[in-house]
Order: C-alpha cells, then structure tokens, then sequence
C-alpha cells in the first residue's frame, strides 16, 4: 500500500517533559508507544500498527498514541454503527467507518481516529488514500477510562477547524450523550429517556439513546 508523506508541523520545543505531555492531551504515559521513539513516528509507523497489530493509536506531531478501549466502550460503539451505518446505506447518504478509520485533519496535520465517523456521498470522493486528508462530517467518541477532557477537547477543535459539522460524545458511566455542533459552543446533554439525531448532517436520522446501552451493564 502506497503510503503519503507525513506533513508535520513545523518542530515544536518543549521546556520540560509536563509541558509535551499537556500538549498530548495530559493522557497516561502508558498509552504513548515508545517504538517508534515519540517526534519519530509516521504514517507508515501508525498504519503497520493499526492494519497488521489492531493497535489504534493516533499520530500526534510524530508520536503514536494508543487509543483507550474496552469491551462495553467497543460494544456501545457497534450498537450505534449498526443502527447509523444501516440509515446511511439505505439512504444513499455516505459512508460509515469504524474505530479504524484514519483521518489526516488539515487543521493540525495530525492523524485522528474517533470510534465512530461518517462522511456524506459528495465527499466520499477525497478519499483515495489509506489517510485522507480530510475530517468526518460526523465524528463520535465513546469515552473510556483512559480519556482526559484536555484531549477530548483538543481533538474535537481540530475536528471542527478541519470541517467536522456535528459530534457525539457518549459517555458510559451516566449514560449520556453530549452533542456538540461547534468550537465554544455549549453542548446539548442527551440522557436515556432523549432521542439522538443526525441534524442536517445526517438528514432523518433518529435513535433512542436507550438502545447505545443494549447489553452494556449498569454503572459502566
């Protein structure tokens, strides 16, 4: 597979170790992979690791990041694809993708990956390559353990600045949805008794925000 050249930002200095962390997202040192050693990394790095290890990380500045996951975060995940990705074929309105979905995001050049993504018909044509250069219109995070709000809220910016039109963020302890339509905007908190939509983005689409928990104990 022909892999494209890493478009990193120009060298970024850090006084200290504290100051590089916070600039990953304040996230656990054990998630950052040391192999490649971090400012090293690659697209060719990150594809070997998401296509032939099924390690999801991410490729922040040149390092690798593993993303958190869990069985019940993975299970919320495939309930809400099956519902979406069923709607959007149906439909004729795009493409969904799983947690193994890379995306190159032309605000930040960093390669982000989000558990959930869906990009409508007229711009399924960009994607040519194994990293498009290019954000979901539709992007959703299932919250894990291992998820800092620094980072989350760092990468829904770079969604956002790179065109992302609508994300989700569930969250599985109090079982809600929060909503989000744009940087500094306030979030619409959706909880099991609401219904979650598509908006204009994904025109019809209606869910129960009851049936992401199918199978998902209480409490997790």
């Amino acid at each position: 597979m022909s892999v494209t050249a890493n478009p990193f930002r120009p060298p970024r200095h850090f006084d200290n170790a504290a100051d590089w962390l916070h600039d990953l997202g304040d996230i656990p040192l054990h998630r950052i992979v040391f192999d490649p050693w971090p400012g090293t990394a690659t697209e060719a790095d990150l594809l070997l690791l998401v296509e032939r290890d099924k390690r999801l990380c991410e490729l922040i500045d040149g390092t690798l990041v593993q993303k958190p996951v869990g069985i019940f975060e993975s299970l919320i995940a495939v309930n809400l694809i099956l519902k979406l990705g069923t709607y959007v074929e149906q439909n004729g309105l795009g493409a969904v993708f799983g947690p193994d979905g890379t995306f190159r995001l032309p605000s930040s050049g960093r390669i982000r990956l989000s558990d959930v993504s869906f990009v409508s018909t007229d711009r399924l044509a960009q994607i040519r390559t194994a990293v498009p250069v290019l954000a979901p219109d539709l992007a959703i995070e299932v919250l894990s353990e291992g998820n800092t709000t620094v980072e989350i809220d760092q990468k829904f910016t770079e969604l956002f600045q790179s065109g992302t039109r609508l994300a989700w963020v569930i969250d599985p302890q109090p079982r809600t949805v929060a909503v989000y339509h744009g940087v500094g905007l306030p979030a619409s908190i959706l909880t099991e008794a609401d219904f979650l939509d598509g908006g204009t983005v994904v025109s019809g689409f209606r869910m129960h925000v009851a049936a992401l928990f199918n199978n998902v104990p209480s409490g997790r």
